[in-house]
């Protein structure tokens, strides 16, 4: 099946005629910079011009060397106060871990969209504003445009009503403002952007945090669905709705909507994997590709690990890692929370544990036993292939769920925010994870028993290999699956007859909800109606009989 994946893969690369595509790649978080960038390397790998252009929005400096094919064309767009951002220190949220403030899911739909969109803001308003730049992209005679719809800048910029022709300082670039535009996502979703596309509303389909899914969820636990749904859409449309209105400044006119630009397109491209993911109901135009990321043969050669881990690896049988990413950081744990994972490992002497915590702490060390490794960079997809590891305690981020998931581990998954938790869960049931609670890790005895059941019972082993088994397997290979659907947009771009038609009416139409009223109403007066007529009939009877009497 390898085989005849590859050899349709060389016959659409012998066949297709090269494009000129812009990748827009906004620098802001790295799991979605790398995504974005292994898109970019797939595409060159098939014979398409790929030119990567990436505006700075912090000063990130792990990005060199994401992109493999020296064919791609890097543009770095440096803002003008990209001094001040490399003197700041990367954004982290430590009020995630335990603030009830920050996680109220209230106040997170109302103050999470906001933050986001302040680290947007300076560096997209200077780049609408450089009619330099954009005049050099002009001048490269693009096919495509491909771009991220959690920073939308660059859907405005290369709309063809951003700029009116009848302004002569902006008719020069006509032509590059015309280009048609590819949605992509580097999350699983963003269900306000899959609505676009067809996707029917995703309640009881998706897991919302509280709640049970079907079927063992109850009233209650269906109230909690529309209510978190509905606040989740309000954060994902109050983000885009924020980024319009500084869009609209920096250009000084009216631009159209978000969402009449983004569903032009023929397809969105999302980072969702079908044999991993939730079964939701979708249509053609939503495109799932996640996976590109993860490449088998490498996996299985990963490399020599560092020397410094192979003694620490051979200590005791066991060996689980504990990483919670780059945006959380261990040593912004809370206390209690640290105190828990103390009581696991002082409980678990037979288990080495390696945790990435990155800073030095002295006074963190002396309360450790002699079973746990402090580390401030662990070469996590090294350990993970290390068949000596059998546990990895993660955050749940997209990018180590599909880490794990390809390399047949078990997991504990600890969501922190943003879409970990759907993570977690999305993982946990194909039942070699399990999803816990943050606020679980202060209670050490219960974290005690969860890791003990995860590494002395076989069946998360088991369940992880047969997941990582069905990833292996299935039937279209994601970076195929990518590449034909990029083409086949690009032969169609003006194609919209796979997006349902009752996408143009209101909810009410869309749901029936009228007509389910007008039945409902009508069986109502009915059983009234009949009711009335028995309870009459026979007083009608009696006075009858009466009568004849």
């Amino acid at each position: 099946m390898h085989t005849t994946n590859l050899l349709t893969f060389l016959f659409f690369l012998g066949v297709s005629s090269g494009k000129n595509i812009l990748i827009f790649n906004p620098i802001f978080g790295f799991s979605h910079v790398k995504f974005i960038s292994l898109m970019a390397d797939i595409i060159a790998d098939h014979g398409h011009n790929v030119t990567l252009f990436q505006p700075f929005h912090n000063a990130m400096k792990n990005t060199e060397g994401l992109v493999k094919n020296k064919n791609v064309e890097i543009i770095n767009y440096y803002p003008d106060h990209y001094e001040e951002l490399e003197k700041l220190e990367t954004e982290t949220f430590p009020g995630f871990w335990d603030s009830h403030l920050m996680n109220n899911p209230v106040l997170q739909a109302f103050m999470m969209p906001r933050s986001l969109v302040l680290q947007f803001e300076r560096t997209a308003a200077q780049l609408l504003k450089d009619q330099k730049t954009l005049d050099e992209l002009r001048s490269k005679k693009f096919d495509v445009v491909i771009s991220e719809t959690f920073e939308i800048t660059g859907f405005c910029k290369n709309s063809k009503y951003f700029y009116p022709n009848s302004l002569n300082n902006f008719s020069d670039i006509a032509h590059l403002l015309e280009l048609p535009c590819i949605p992509i996502m580097s999350a699983v979703r963003f269900t306000t952007f899959n609505e676009l596309f067809g996707q029917p509303s995703s309640l009881g389909y998706l897991p919302a945090i509280g709640s049970n899914m079907a079927p063992e969820a109850g009233l209650f636990d269906r109230i909690n669905d529309v209510f978190r749904n509905f606040l989740m859409l309000s954060c994902m449309e109050r983000m885009s709705d924020l980024q319009q209105t500084f869009i609209e400044n920096a250009i000084g006119r009216p631009v159209p909507h978000w969402r009449d630009l983004i569903k032009q397109s023929p397809i969105y491209i999302t980072n969702s994997n079908p044999y991993l993911d939730f079964a939701v109901p979708t249509t053609a135009t939503i495109v799932h590709v996640g996976g590109i990321t993860m490449d088998l043969k490498q996996m299985k050669h990963v490399g020599k690990l560092p020397e410094e881990y192979v003694p620490i690896l051979n200590e005791r049988e066991s060996t689980v890692l504990i990483s919670f990413g780059s945006v959380i950081r261990s040593f912004q744990m809370p206390d209690n929370f640290k105190a828990g994972l103390i009581k696991m490992f002082q409980s678990l002497p037979d288990v080495t544990f390696i945790w990435k915590y990155e800073k030095d702490d002295v006074e963190l060390k002396n309360k450790l036993p002699k079973n746990v490794h402090l580390k401030k960079w662990v070469p996590q997809p090294a350990l993970l292939a290390d068949k000596r590891v059998k546990v990895f305690v993660t955050h749940g981020g997209l990018g180590s769920t599909m880490e794990v998931a390809y390399s047949g581990k078990p997991a504990l998954m600890i969501p922190i925010f943003g879409d970990q938790p759907w993570n977690a869960v999305m993982l946990a049931r194909h039942g070699g994870a399990i999803a816990y609670d943050k606020f679980d890790l202060q209670d050490g005895e219960k974290l005690t028993r969860t890791m003990k059941a995860m590494i002395t019972n076989p069946k998360y082993q088991e369940k992880a290999q047969e997941l990582l088994e069905i990833l292996s397997n299935q039937p279209i290979d994601p970076k195929l699956n990518l590449m034909k659907h990029l083409e086949f947009a690009m032969q169609f771009p003006n194609l919209r007859s796979q997006i349902p038609a009752i996408n143009q009416v209101g909810i009410i139409a869309h749901y029936y909800l009228d007509a389910i009223a007008f039945i409902a109403i009508f069986a109502v007066l009915s059983v009234y109606g009949t009711y009335i007529i028995i309870c009459k009939l026979p007083i009608r009877l009696v006075s009858k009989k009466v009568k004849s009497e």
